[in-house]
């Protein structure tokens, strides 16, 4: 993947938004508060899917194990950014929806080969482009779960619970990370949704599930398009789950309280 100088730091560029995340080494959480855990963002290119069979590139594997070590059981995000899915250069917030709130599309149950790496993973239901998951299991057997429906026409509106508890492989909403749904360029509204992670996740995928063509994600220079995770100011106070400067990307977890 080519990189485009700094192109993709400037607040009106054109960007996909797509992240994965590496665990924060040595961050000094041994305390006794249930201080939110926090993951820094990584650059990946615009055609990130987590289907086997389609026309994009393969989630990155975010390992788990580091987290269930300093007791982590959920995880909330924080997603910012321009997005395009059709090379119209018009852009979309995470949550996929235009500066007029419109939702460029919908889809119904994408699943390419619905696996992952060989290993099945449920359809998805929802907007394009808007961000979801998948806490995977590379040993899961049997049939996952679809993804619930995520449709901005859908009544109720599945992408404005405070939480979600998906299970093994079925894909799930993140969008940016609020109950609001956000335009592009528009003041984040609603509170951080939190995600429990089920037992025997290994690894969290993130991707546009719902999108059927990845080919088509690029500027209308034909340039493949990059969202990337940006870097936080501090570690927020105790009993907080504020996030602190974040610029593009803080995937965070609540650690569970526990005695010194």
């Amino acid at each position: 993947m080519e990189a485009y100088g700094n192109e993709w730091l400037r607040p009106g560029s054109a960007m996909k938004a797509l992240c994965v995340a590496s665990v924060l080494a040595g961050a000094g959480v041994g305390v006794a508060h249930a201080d939110p855990y926090l993951i820094n963002g990584l650059s990946v290119d615009s055609h990130q899917i987590y289907y086997d069979g389609s026309n994009g590139t393969l989630a990155p594997q975010i390992a788990l194990a580091p987290l269930r070590a300093q007791g982590v059981t959920q995880l909330i995000f924080s997603f910012s950014g321009g997005v395009i899915t059709d090379g119209s250069n018009q852009l979309a917030s995470a949550d996929g929806l235009y500066s007029n709130g419109v939702a460029p599309y919908n889809f119904y149950q994408t699943r390419f080969a619905g696996t992952y790496l060989g290993v099945p993973v449920g359809s998805t239901t929802g907007i394009d482009p808007a961000i979801m998951g998948v806490f995977f299991s590379p040993s899961f057997v049997g049939t996952p779960q679809d993804s619930l429906d995520y449709r901005s026409t859908t009544t109720p509106d599945n992408r404005t619970a405070p939480s979600y508890s998906p299970s093994l492989n079925q894909p799930f909403w993140i969008g940016d990370g609020y109950t609001g749904n956000n335009a592009y360029g528009a003041a984040v509204s609603g509170t951080q949704q939190i995600y429990n992670i089920p037992d025997g996740a290994e690894y969290l995928l993130l991707g546009i599930g719902a999108d059927i063509n990845l080919a088509d994600n690029q500027n209308s220079a034909n340039q493949q398009t990059q969202f990337t995770g940006g870097s936080t100011g501090s570690v927020p106070e105790p009993e907080s789950l504020a996030l602190v400067g974040v610029a593009a990307l803080g995937v965070f977890a609540s650690r569970s309280r526990r005695r010194m």
